[in-house]
């Protein structure tokens, strides 16, 4: 029976994260984790609208040899490219969350790879590794404020195609 009860609880957390909705008595690590688990998702499932979802409109985004991305707006845009990459997919592995003691800031961190065809359509695999991190708004949803990812490796070039590509 607890088992049962810890299984429905856990569904009952993915599914507010899921839907933008949270427990009035809920606990934060638990639903950074669930809300975490859902961008995941939508990175994995390439969805650009529900990716944008988990960001607060004055987010900041801090991407790999890129200057900083400031807004909601300017934040979708990033992951429009990013998902425009050919070929790219991304795999990543939650390994730790702390909140505060006030239990209205967090963070989540973690590792990814992500594959994707390089500039002649050869495999390309970037290692990397992230942190977001998560506040809970006043409207009682956790928002990404401050995002930031980088590669253990050097990034690869994605040259703009051209007609004379073809």
């Amino acid at each position: 029976m607890v088992r049962l009860a810890s299984m429905t609880m856990a569904a009952a957390l993915v599914t507010a994260a899921c839907n933008g909705a949270q427990s009035p008595n809920e606990n934060p690590t638990d639903s950074i984790r669930a809300a975490d688990e859902a961008l995941q998702q939508a990175v994995a499932k390439g969805e650009l609208e529900r990716i944008a979802s988990f960001y607060a409109e004055d987010a900041v985004l801090l991407p790999t040899a890129e200057p900083i991305v400031t807004g909601k707006e300017a934040i979708r845009a990033e992951w429009r490219h990013v998902l425009g990459v050919p070929g790219i997919q991304n795999i990543s592995a939650l390994k730790r969350i702390d909140v505060s003691r006030s239990g209205d800031l967090g963070y989540s961190r973690g590792t990814y790879t992500s594959h994707m065809a390089g500039p002649k359509g050869e495999p390309l695999t970037e290692p990397g590794k992230w942190v977001s991190i998560w506040k809970k708004q006043s409207d009682g949803q956790w928002r990404i404020v401050v995002d930031i990812y980088n590669t253990d490796v050097m990034p690869p070039v994605h040259a703009p195609s051209t007609a004379s590509d073809h």
